[in-house]
Order: C-alpha cells, then sequence, then structure tokens
C-alpha cells in the first residue's frame, strides 16, 4: 500500500504509550524468539523495539535493524549507543535490498510495517533471501477497522491480504493471533527445503491472549 510514516514525527515512535498496542515481551517469547538467535528488525524507525529484541537474544546473538530512512538510521544508531546495546547493529537500507547476505538471520520482526512497503511480495521474496533455510516471520500491524491510534483503515491490510501476499512470496503461513483492540500478528516462516515430515523446533503459538 506504500503508506510512509512521516520522519519528522519520529520521537512519537519512542512514546512509551505505544506499550498500549500489544506487550513486546509476551509476544516475542510466545512467536519464539530465544537466545542466541540473528534476528532481522524491518522499520527498525526510533528503535522503540530494540531493547527488548536485544534481551530476547542475549549477548550471544544478534539484532540488525533497517531502515530506508536516514533519519531513522541516524536516530536509532544513537539510541543503541545510549542503551549499550552491544548486539545490534543499525543499517539504512533500501526499498527493496537488504544490506545484508544470504541465508543469514533466523527470525524476522516487522512492526506496523508490511502496510508501508511498495511491493509487499517482492519485499518478502527479499526477506527469504537473507533468511537461514529455516526461518520465523513475525509480522504485527493495524487491524484493517476503525480505531483511535494509527493510519485510517484503507491504507491497511487485512489479516487476509497479508496471509495470501506472504503464500505468494513462498513462505508458510502458521497462525493469525488477536493481540488487542488495535493489531493483529500474523505467524509465518519460511522454509527454503521441503520436507515430507516437517516439524518445527518452535511450537506455533496458540494464541497470546
Amino acid at each position: 500500500m506504500g503508506h510512509k510514516f512521516d520522519p519528522s514525527k519520529l520521537q512519537k515512535l519512542d512514546d512509551p504509550s505505544r506499550l498500549e498496542l500489544f506487550d513486546p515481551q509476551k509476544v516475542l517469547r510466545e512467536f519464539g524468539l530465544r537466545k542466541g538467535m540473528k534476528v532481522l528488525d524491518v522499520g527498525t524507525g526510533a528503535g522503540f523495539y530494540l531493547p527488548y529484541l536485544s534481551e530476547a537474544v542475549g549477548s550471544e546473538g544478534k539484532v540488525y535493524a533497517i531502515d530506508t530512512e536516514p533519519l531513522a538510521v541516524e536516530y536509532a544508531s544513537k539510541k543503541v549507543k545510549e542503551l549499550g546495546l552491544s548486539n545490534v547493529e543499525v543499517l539504512l537500507s533500501e526499498e527493496n535490498r537488504i544490506p545484508l547476505s544470504d541465508n543469514l538471520v533466523d527470525f524476522v520482526f516487522m512492526a506496523f510495517v508490511f502496510h508501508e512497503l511498495e511491493e509487499p511480495v517482492s519485499y518478502m521474496e527479499e526477506i527469504k533471501r537473507v533468511c537461514k533455510p529455516l526461518a520465523y516471520v513475525s509480522i504485527i500491524d493495524w487491524k484493517k477497522e476503525e480505531r483511535d491510534k494509527g493510519p485510517p483503515p484503507e491504507e491497511v491490510y487485512s489479516e487476509w491480504e497479508i496471509g495470501l501476499m506472504l503464500e505468494e512470496a513462498g513462505l508458510r503461513v502458521g497462525r493469525v493471533v488477536e493481540l488487542g483492540k488495535y493489531c493483529f500478528g500474523v505467524y509465518a516462516m519460511v522454509l527454503k527445503q521441503e520436507q515430507e515430515r516437517f516439524e518445527s523446533p518452535i511450537k506455533i503459538p496458540p494464541g497470546l491472549v
């Protein structure tokens, strides 16, 4: 849909009131993020979720935070330095090109970003490139209904629309979960090598509320 966030409002993305939308620690735990993983935070913005991602993967893990907006990269980089998040690296990304090597990432985190993608299917194919043969994708976005927060309903996708685009890009959709009155979560997997009897080492979340 390509609805872009205004970079002049970056500080708004760092407002603690964002915790009213969903509990980052609970969601990340339920979606299977664990110590030692390499995580990609897509559209990090002000880096609001970086402390939670950093803590979840621990010193043995790594968080790559990307954004296409130079001001966001500058803001998030400063935050990382101030908080001493030694396992986090902030990188400037292109619209449909992620500055990471192939088969690197275990877990992809996309919070309120999917509706901003210019070409969602192409971008998710790029996500697949940087993911390991087995990787996990957590997408959180606004509900396509009237709300007192976030963009208008016509500027976001429904759960069904996101699921169709993920499948078109070759991802396997695991489950859609309710995260409260404002947003939902989509759990998906990158599975580059099909197996006859695939069993995920991470339990697909039964629901978060």
